[in-house]
């Protein structure tokens, strides 16, 4: 996975949420690619921590 394709406000509600963090390490690339996929379609800051809280607790993924 290219660093590059990570959106900033993923990696920054991602690095404030040690369970997603850890979480999303641990995942496929195929994986990862969907999470980033719907990373790029969030259009706000509270939809975004929404989805790395979501990631944390499971719910997605």
């Amino acid at each position: 996975m290219d660093f590059y394709q990570v959106p900033i406000g993923f990696g920054l509600a991602l690095s404030s949420n040690t369970a997603a963090m850890n979480r999303y390490s641990h995942l496929s690339e195929k994986q990862k690619q969907d999470i980033l996929n719907k990373a790029h379609n969030v259009r706000s800051e509270k939809e975004m921590y929404s989805l790395v809280a979501s990631l944390a607790n499971g719910t997605i993924i």
